[in-house]
């Protein structure tokens, strides 16, 4: 070519067949000390959240420093900045003194961290789309003029002119088909041009050209457009554009920022530098050739879609026939990901750390046409991200990423949470746990809150700046009742669970082979899930997405049955023609090397699931591949190994049929979701009641009357070996389990979860780590079957049952004896929903007029509104109440009677109750009850004789600001409160001697 943009030199990449894999990692992540009971008791900040900060416009540096000091006070460990405004240098020092001291983490985004400021979209090294003009000819009449080019005021560069022969209907204001066989390269007819382009290319230039005699045909002109005013994200020569500008700028703050070792962090939309949408660079057109073999000239139609805008699938303006246009633009996709990776990623990953001690953390997943291989990003990035929003709190959506990890090692997975549509200071702490398990269940090991605004603005009104102030949750932080009363609680439950989380290496029981470039979208294809038949879930299997890289990763090997070994451990592999998305390679294609080491794994006796047809083609237009693929896949079905099954609801019964057992199974089907990790000597399982599998909307609070969350009692029987104790999140207790069964290697244990509820039970052989006693041992006394209500061990490590009403109960014991024991009654239970209550609130209000702006906005004031209740009820429902947001303080008497014994055990059950809450009796603060399941026990605190119960109960704001603001006039309001039914049941507590 004699265009100077097609006769660069590019960049050699690997071949998008099978894409080179990751060295192993070796980059810390903050993440996975060993877990032991002081710091499960007391999380470090390695494991405790992180907020996205949004800092105002001219915020004051003493404002954001308090800022961070209340973050602290909360259990917040990491601040991300750059939405919103990004800081001034001088200003970032002293933010960076401040973390420093708190031991808070710092994360650049935005900024000098996405382009030098004052970059031009028409720089040289800025990123770049291809765009078209066009211009229809019928056969045998002429074009003869100035090309066509696109609309764009940005500078254009002349990359090639085509001709191609309409298949159908020949059209510029729709999709076109074109015949790719009738392809005319006119580029070098071009005249008149200029060298006023990118690196000297022509921005003009006219045609002379006569189509031949038959059809009609459309002259395409090819333009290298500038697409963000950013580096580009596709060459080495744009990453240090980037870097270069980014040494400048914090020349003079990097031993600061060294001493904090925080990360730069790209958000998922392209225009914040997350997966590209790209298709152009300076050396594209030599990079693909290098990587695939063939030119894309005669391609370049498939890479120019018809205008659009906001999220969703782009459409392409031309399609060639529907074979070729596949598997083009699969290997335009897999060197995109390549070029991303190789020339942008892993270089601004050694220079962050190398110059910053920093780590890249990045969402590898985003706009219209950002298709790139997440997985194999994911397995490439220091700190893969995902997020709620986009992935519409689906768990099987958040699984790619999370596979990666499971096969690098990488513990650090963390989410966007949670982005909830038009939930503006309406999400509710209880909210956020709900999100944050089914991301947890998805492989999530870190919460970053969406967002935490800064205070002031000028033009902001009560309760302060936000970048989203009528529509995305959630503006966190201390001017939220909920969060100003109980977020360290909140904070130490998620860190508490990101702890268990990072524990060891994940074990995974199948891996399901993907190749994808395109992700589910809420805004275009509802709540897809990849894995669409809910039966492996149910039966107890877990799953990972695995791909061509990381099955060519060294630890991708089969050993005792088990591939992966020395990882996740996967038991068998399954190929799934019927996986979603529509568009996934994987559903028909694999590349020969990924086929050739697929049929190793089964000649060395790995289970191969083939679920439907197997794969026939190779991805991308590799015509030789298809025939050499079709001879392995032969091979591969002939393997006694390997088997089929006609669709993925059939896969449960065969894996059973196989002696391939999950993990954690349930005695019966049902909706509990496990994730498993282990170390030498202690297995962990963190089980999650899942409400639904596809939610039809986000939960607008938690007793959101659409869920399908309902309570689930089952025997789980858990792989490993050693004795169990359930790790409780909330308080940070840790207790051995008194009634289990022992398998050859395996704990069969009772869960008993209420909706959208988790927990955690760890099989150990080391009890003193989880306990800090050498009074534990794993040859201690158990029960194996009680007719009572449970069994439980005492401090001392007796057992004993619990029994709510009087009777002769009958207990089976480890040691084959059976004991009958007889329980008097407790005494009946006693409803308080309808005895007398008093309640205080601080009713929040803005302390000036609404409308005010500036500083004066942010100051709110909590005048107490005393109520005395006959019977409890949401503050909606009482006149006083209805509008009001605040905090809240219920008090009642609980006489006892005179026979009341010491240690009688009492549940408290508080039932509805919105949002946070904590639980006093007597003057001694209860430890933190369940937030989900709101059941505390209280036994030891009460006594014979009248005893006074006080439950504090905060909420968000949405119930004051939506009589306010305008904007927000139209949301519900929130049924805040204890609305009960409260219930306070005593037990009796027996010994078996």
């Amino acid at each position: 070519m004699t265009l100077a943009l097609l006769g660069a030199a590019g960049l050699a990449v690997t071949a998008p067949a099978v894409s080179a894999a990751p060295a192993a990692k070796t980059t810390p992540t903050a993440l996975g000390s060993r877990l032991t009971a002081a710091n499960f008791a007391n999380p470090a900040a390695a494991d405790r959240p992180w907020v996205r900060w949004t800092i105002a416009p001219g915020a004051s540096t003493a404002e954001l420093q308090s800022e961070l000091r209340d973050m602290a006070a909360a259990g917040i460990a990491g601040a991300e900045i750059g939405q919103g405004s990004f800081p001034a240098t001088d200003q970032l020092a002293a933010l960076y003194r401040t973390a420093n001291s708190l031991g808070i983490t710092l994360s650049l985004s935005h900024g000098p961290v996405s382009a030098p400021d004052g970059f031009s979209i028409n720089d040289d090294q800025a990123r770049k789309q291809i765009s078209y003009g066009s211009a229809i000819v019928k056969g045998g009449g002429t074009f003869s003029g100035t090309l066509p080019k696109p609309s764009t005021t940005n500078r254009t560069t002349l990359v090639a002119v085509l001709a191609f022969k309409c298949s159908g209907t020949c059209t510029t204001g729709s999709q076109a088909e074109l015949d790719q066989s009738s392809a005319v390269d006119l580029t070098a007819n071009v005249k008149n041009t200029d060298t006023a382009g990118i690196e000297g290319g022509t921005t003009t230039g006219t045609l002379d050209w006569t189509a031949p005699a038959d059809g009609t045909w459309q002259v395409l002109t090819f333009w290298s457009v500038g697409v963000q005013a950013q580096p580009d994200l596709l060459t080495t020569q744009g990453t240090q554009v980037l870097t270069s500008n980014m040494d400048q700028q914090f020349a003079s703050i990097k031993t600061l920022m060294r001493a904090n070792a925080g990360d730069f962090f790209y958000d998922s939309h392209t225009g914040d530098r997350g997966s590209p949408t790209d298709t152009w660079s300076n050396t594209m057109a030599s990079d693909f050739e290098h990587a695939t073999g063939y030119s894309l000239t005669d391609y370049l139609p498939l890479l120019v879609n018809l205008p659009a805008s906001g999220f969703g699938a782009a459409s392409p303006a031309f399609q060639f026939d529907t074979k070729t246009s596949k598997k083009f633009r699969n290997d335009f996709n897999q060197v995109r990901t390549d070029l991303w990776l190789h020339n942008h990623v892993e270089p601004l990953k050694k220079w962050a750390k190398k110059n910053y001690g920093y780590s890249v953390r990045l969402q590898p997943y985003g706009d219209n046409g950002a298709a790139v291989d997440s997985i194999q990003a994911a397995a490439d990035l220091d700190r893969p991200e995902t997020e709620t929003l986009w992935f519409g709190d689906e768990v099987d959506n958040y699984l790619p990423e999370a596979s990666a990890n499971h096969m690098t090692g990488t513990k650090w997975y963390s989410i966007e949470g949670s982005a909830a549509l038009n939930q503006a200071y309406a999400q509710t702490l209880q909210d956020q746990v709900i999100r944050m398990n089914k991301a947890y269940a998805g492989g999530v090991t870190k919460l970053v809150y969406h967002t935490y605004p800064s205070d002031t603005e000028a033009g902001s009104v009560w309760p302060g700046y936000s970048l989203f102030p009528s529509s995305f949750s959630g503006s966190w932080g201390p001017r939220n009742p909920d969060w100003a009363a109980d977020a360290k609680t909140y904070n130490d439950y998620f860190a508490r669970n990101q702890l268990v989380l990072t524990q060891g290496a994940a074990k995974t029981d199948v891996a399901v082979y993907m190749q994808n470039y395109v992700y589910p979208q809420p805004y275009t294809q509802g709540n897809l899930q990849y894995w669409s038949d809910p039966a492996l879930a149910e039966s107890g299997y877990t799953r990972d997405y695995v791909n061509p890289t990381l099955l060519d990763l060294p630890n991708a090997t089969v050993k005792n049955g088990r591939l992966a070994s020395d990882g996740p451990a996967y038991k068998a592999l399954v190929l799934d023609s019927a996986q979603l998305p529509t568009s996934a390679a994987s559903r028909d294609s694999i590349p020969l090397a990924t086929a050739e080491k697929i049929l190793g794994y089964a000649r060395a006796g790995l289970p191969v699931v083939v679920v439907g047809s197997a794969p026939g083609t190779v991805p991308g237009l590799d015509a030789k591949g298809d025939k050499d693929l079709q001879s392995v896949v032969a091979a591969l079905l002939k393997q006694p190994s390997v088997h089929r099954v006609k669709d993925e609801a059939a896969v449960p019964a065969l894996l059973d049929r196989l002696g391939v057992q999950p993990s954690a199974k349930p005695a019966t089907p049902g909706p509990v979701l496990s994730v498993h990790r282990a170390d030498a000597d202690t297995d962990y399982y963190w089980l999650y009641n899942q409400g639904s599998a596809t939610n039809s909307s986000e939960p607008a609070t938690l007793f959101d009357p659409n869920t399908s969350a309902k309570p689930v009692d089952t025997d789980i029987t858990l792989q490993g070996k050693g004795t169990p104790y359930l790790l409780n999140t909330w308080t940070g207790a840790i207790t051995p389990i008194a009634e289990y069964t022992t398998g050859r290697d395996s704990v069969t244990v009772h869960v008993s979860l209420s909706g959208d509820d988790s927990e955690v039970v760890a099989l150990t052989t080391d009890p003193r780590r989880l306990t800090g006693s050498r009074s534990h041992t794993t040859q201690r006394l158990h029960v194996l079957s009680t007719t009572a209500d449970a069994a439980t061990v005492r401090s001392d490590g007796s057992l004993a049952v619990e029994a709510a009403q009087a009777g002769t109960y009958t207990t089976r014991l480890s040691n084959g004896r059976t004991v009958r024991t007889s329980v008097s009654s407790a005494g009946s239970a006693i409803d308080l929903t309808t005895q007398p209550w008093s309640l205080d609130v601080q009713d929040w209000q803005p302390a000036a007029t609404y409308g005010t702006t500036g500083a004066d906005a942010t100051a709110t004031t909590r005048n107490t509104v005393h109520v005395d209740i006959d019977k409890l009820a949401a503050w909606t429902d009482i006149p006083k109440l209805k509008d009001t947001s605040g905090i809240g303080t219920y008090t009642t008497t609980v006489t006892l009677p005179r026979n009341w014994k010491k240690g009688t055990g009492a549940r408290l059950g508080l039932g509805q109750v919105t949002d946070s809450f904590s639980v006093t009796v007597n003057g001694t603060n209860v430890p933190t009850p369940d937030q989900l399941d709101a059941t505390a026990e209280i036994g030891g605190y009460l006594h014979a004789g009248k005893n006074t119960v006080t439950v504090r109960v905060s909420t968000t704001l949405i119930n004051r600001l939506r009589t306010l603001s305008t904007a927000l006039a139209g949301r519900s309001a929130q049924a805040n409160g204890l609305v009960g039914p409260v219930t306070l049941t005593p037990y009796t507590t027996t010994g078996l001697g």
